[in-house]
């Protein structure tokens, strides 16, 4: 699997921010225990928040995904370890299917704020800044039974 990291610098944030970005679904717990488990990273580097891109179109075909005893539903656990959730494609579904999606979203994360879009389209405010991201808040607040 491919990753890329995208740079931004910004001066209204006083600091270079880093987009890591993953095509398609991937297990979003690896890559958030490298900014805790190696000192150097831990001390240099911030985890500002985890924001996730959830297609309204094609969301439940995932969702329902059965796997392998022992393999993680990958965009399950993109929506639990979220702290921002973007429900994109709003305009290639139905309000039904939306709330019914909401509504799932909601069962598995109840703390991350969320917006729907069409296109993509969300301030950059929503995904810069967020100063959220929180290993024990995240441990405390996971109401999804990974073992269902």
């Amino acid at each position: 699997m491919l990753y890329s990291i995208d740079i931004l610098t910004s001066s209204c944030y006083n600091n270079i921010t880093f987009f890591l970005t993953f095509p398609g679904l991937a297990n979003p717990a690896p890559i958030i225990q490298t900014f805790y488990a190696e000192d150097q990273v831990f001390n240099d580097v911030k985890l500002d928040g985890v924001v996730t891109l959830v297609d309204a179109k094609h969301a439940g075909l995932h969702l329902d995904e059965i796997k392998p005893e022992g393999v993680v539903n990958e965009a399950v656990e993109q929506i639990a370890y979220a702290d921002r959730i973007i429900v994109n494609k709003t305009d290639l579904v139905g309000e039904p299917e939306i709330v019914s999606l909401v509504e799932r979203i909601r069962n598995i994360n109840r703390m991350a704020q969320l917006k729907r879009t069409k296109y993509g389209n969300v301030d950059l405010d929503y995904v810069l800044g967020i100063g959220g991201f929180d290993l024990e808040r995240f441990t405390s607040v996971l109401y999804y039974d990974f073992d269902i």
